[in-house]
């Protein structure tokens, strides 16, 4: 079925309103339509104040969006409720001509239980992350088009993110995992290897 079919079958599917509920429908129109415009005068920008207002709002109330999404991922946002780890995962690798990548990941939590923050850090800071970009690099085959071996390791990096944050919270669900929107569970995961002075 094409447009016009779709046209043609809904134009023949309508039923004329009767005489008593069309007076009544104008009769509505005509209630709620502004004086100013009944008169053929042009409206009054009432649109105006909301915007003004609501952009207000928006303006503010992001701010706090913006200052989260500038803190690792630059122009990458989440929800405020959510909390993403302070402390880095360094993932460093050299390529076999020599370039080295250093890179940092974060994960993102879900309805942090209270002291959530402080436990993601803390088990980041005491993992032992040392040697992981290289392995990751050496193990994973190498992708077209991916010189430095950012797009292979970032691959390679989720199970190890996945395993990290089942072992940091027992039982956390994985990004889709679960429809339960009050459940704690990882919402999101990144990788960066933008120098830290530009990012």
């Amino acid at each position: 079925m094409n447009p016009t079919d779709l046209d043609d079958t809904l134009t023949t599917m309508a039923v004329p309103l009767s005489s008593e509920l069309r007076t009544a429908a104008l009769g509505v129109v005509d209630a709620t339509t502004p004086r100013r415009v009944r008169e053929g005068k042009r409206p009054r920008a009432r649109w105006v104040l909301p915007v003004v207002v609501g952009g207000a709002l928006a303006l503010t109330a992001g701010a706090g969006t913006a200052s989260v999404m500038m803190s690792h991922w630059a122009g990458v946002g989440m929800p405020l409720e959510n909390v993403r780890s302070n402390e880095p995962i360094p993932v460093t690798w050299t390529t076999g001509t020599g370039h080295v990548e250093q890179c940092r990941a974060w994960i993102e939590l879900r309805n942090p239980q209270v002291g959530d923050p402080a436990t993601l850090d803390r088990a980041i800071s005491q993992h032992g992350w040392t040697g992981l970009g290289q392995r990751l690099y050496d193990a994973a085959p190498p992708l077209a088009g991916d010189a430095d071996g950012e797009r292979r390791v970032d691959e390679a990096l989720e199970p190890v993110l996945r395993s990290f944050a089942g072992e940091a919270f027992p039982g956390v669900a994985w990004l889709g995992e679960t429809r339960n929107a009050s459940a704690r569970a990882v919402d999101a995961w990144g990788m960066t290897c933008v120098p830290e002075a530009e990012g």
